[in-house]
């Protein structure tokens, strides 16, 4: 693994991506009356559920993002996500999911944080934010964003199947850098790993902007993101040790719930 600000890169090779990008495709070309069963309003857990591009109400994305999400994880049942994705939750989830914990409980270790590895083993799990940029001209509001910026809710942010051209993140001094296209597992580290570490590891600002070689006023393209989420189970109390106060006996501890730690991200971007 290496770190530079912001950016975590690893030597292991994307895995398999079994065709998620058609199965998601196919998801958001069918009938709207089929879309919308799914929405995020139908899940009430976590991010889960289905956003699209315009969407006010969304918690994955904002209203001039030009991108069309769906959101799955380990807190809603299986039963519950559309049949586009059954196959792949069956047959290909838990391997992506058990790699991606081995690659995550090395870089807490390497990031110093090894005392997250015992809440993270009991009380962790992982949803995927599967996007899909439409074709289109892109003369989308905010600079010509496809997504606009943000930090990410997880304690880590891992891009299991590789990452495309567009990514772009906020360096510490407050450049926007493009991140090369990999087909490596890269990543970054979410709030939640920043609220953990009282500040000490910060979370990456990261938007996606056209590609570099995309040719002025010539139509996008289509893109696919998968990223893959590390955050508490639902119901799950987060806990930081804070210092103990002058003439104080011992560590003290800050608490929150993850749905008050949830309302407190969107609260900061949305």
């Amino acid at each position: 693994m290496a770190w530079q600000p912001g950016i975590i890169t690893t030597d292991v090779p994307a895995l398999p991506a079994s065709g998620l990008a058609d199965r998601l495709r196919a998801f958001v070309e069918k009938p709207w009356a089929y879309r919308r069963r799914y929405l995020q309003s139908a899940y009430r857990t976590a991010f889960d559920g289905y956003s699209f591009a315009g969407q006010t109400d969304s918690l994955n994305q904002g209203p001039e993002d030009a991108l069309h999400s769906f959101v799955f994880s380990d807190f809603s049942p299986r039963s519950a996500f559309p049949a586009e994705f059954q196959r792949f939750l069956r047959d290909e989830w838990p391997a992506v999911t058990q790699a991606v914990r081995a690659i995550e409980r090395g870089l807490l270790v390497q990031l110093g944080v090894e005392g997250l590895i015992e809440p993270y083993d009991s009380s962790y799990g992982h949803m995927m934010s599967a996007n899909y940029y439409p074709p289109g001209l892109g003369a989308q509001p905010n600079g010509g964003l496809r997504l606009t910026e943000h930090p990410d809710v997880s304690l880590l942010t891992l891009f299991p199947f590789g990452v495309e051209a567009g990514f772009e993140y906020q360096d510490a001094d407050g450049a926007w850098c493009a991140l090369a296209p990999s087909n490596r597992v890269v990543g970054f580290a979410g709030e939640l790993l920043e609220w953990l570490t009282a500040g000490r590891i910060q979370a990456l600002n990261h938007r996606v902007a056209p590609s570099t070689d995309q040719p002025a006023g010539e139509p996008l393209g289509e893109r696919f993101s998968f990223s893959l989420f590390s955050l508490p189970r639902p119901g799950t109390r987060i806990e930081r040790p804070l210092s103990a106060p002058q003439g104080g006996y011992g560590p003290r501890l800050e608490a929150i719930s993850v749905e008050k730690y949830i309302e407190v991200h969107l609260s900061r971007w949305l």
